[in-house]
């Protein structure tokens, strides 16, 4: 059989590239068609690299959401002068060993941005996804130059990134680069800055925050975003990676949807043409999946090409979604075991359950 596999990542366990070889290797005697994906957070970067042949992958020191220092990854293609930038890299969740939403700043992803700049990029996309902050972009702002005052005047840290206290912005020092560039962030999410659905209230508690602050977490990002000139508070993906969406929009970014763009760079339309099968799956797969996640994504485009679809993830509660064409969803845990054992063995146990899913396959007769 001509097999797709085109599974996300993992988090805190296995890349994309790490979980398509786990499923690869409970393939063998059949064709696999490996497509790294990502929805715009983890794995973002390499599906762009592995797409783009010309493109290179840089490295530089940033400061990590907790002060730290560290190396952190870029792509660069120099005939399109096209940076892409994975927030996951210097402001993700899994580069920190506990959670802080009042302390950590997005300042790393800002400085990536404007290593690139330096290098004289015009063009430059942020895939958003996996941060550990929500500090309203505050940190990725204040890295290309803005200073962030509070009510006496007096410029603001960035770590802490003291937030509520953010009163006016000074935009003198701003990068020169930033005006002659074509922003673009890709993200599988579309929440506002602001209200229910906005950064605190949705992602706040992943990130650490408890819930009793969440209200007022809300009012400090109203607050804090009233300080700009241009009302993007409830714009689509400005709630996205802690309110770095904010901050690009404020940058004149164009929304795009993460998982669409990496089916834009990859060859997984022509590939689907002749599969039998597309396999994808990520950490767990739920309601939020449904919502612009790449699993999802992926499915309902192979359904347009007639090709049943299988995920394979950690938990869920779905066994199947027809309507997107995923025929069965298989958590591919198999015995009794705490969430640590999980992620340390998440790849044999993926290639177990896509071992066991298969062997029913190869094992069944068709119809007579």
């Amino acid at each position: 059989m001509e097999i797709i596999v085109a599974m996300d990542s993992f988090k805190g366990s296995l890349s994309s590239i790490e979980a398509n070889r786990a499923v690869a290797q409970a393939l063998v005697g059949h064709t696999v068609h490996a497509i790294p994906v990502s929805d715009g957070g983890e794995g973002f970067l390499d599906a762009w690299l592995l797409s783009h042949p010309h493109a290179v992958e840089i490295a530089g020191e940033v400061r990590m959401l907790d002060g730290t220092t560290r190396l952190a990854r870029y792509g660069w293609d120099a005939e399109d002068r096209h940076a892409v930038i994975e927030v996951a890299e210097a402001t993700g969740l899994t580069r920190v060993d506990h959670l802080d939403p009042w302390r950590y700043s997005s300042y790393g992803t800002g400085m990536q941005i404007v290593q690139a700049l330096d290098r004289g990029a015009k063009r430059v996309t942020v895939g958003l996804g996996g941060s550990g902050t929500i500090d309203g972009g505050k940190g990725l702002l204040e890295a290309m130059g803005a200073r962030f005052l509070d009510s006496r005047g007096q410029t603001l840290p960035t770590i802490p990134h003291r937030l509520e206290e953010v009163a006016s912005i000074d935009w003198s020092n701003l990068h020169p680069g930033v005006k002659d560039v074509d922003w673009w962030m890709a993200s599988d999410v579309s929440n506002p800055l602001i209200g229910e659905h906005g950064a605190a209230a949705v992602f706040g508690p992943q990130k650490g925050l408890v819930p009793e602050d969440v209200a007022r977490y809300d009012h400090i990002l109203q607050t804090y975003a009233a300080c700009f000139d241009h009302p993007f508070a409830e714009s689509k993906g400005a709630g996205a990676a802690g309110g770095i969406g904010f901050a690009l929009l404020q940058l004149g970014a164009t929304y795009v949807s993460g998982i669409e763009e990496v089916i834009r760079w990859s060859a997984l339309e022509e590939a689907l043409k002749s599969a039998d099968w597309l396999i994808t799956g990520e950490g767990m797969f739920d309601a939020q999946s449904l919502n612009g996640k790449a699993p999802y994504g992926l499915a309902r485009l192979a359904k347009l090409y007639d090709v049943p679809t299988l995920v394979f993830t950690g938990q869920s509660d779905w066994t199947s979604h027809p309507e997107a064409g995923i025929v069965a969803v298989f958590p591919i845990v198999s015995r009794v075991m705490t969430l640590a054992e999980a992620k340390w063995e998440a790849a044999p146990l993926l290639t177990g359950a896509v071992r066991r899913v298969f062997h029913v396959i190869e094992n069944t007769p068709g119809p007579k």
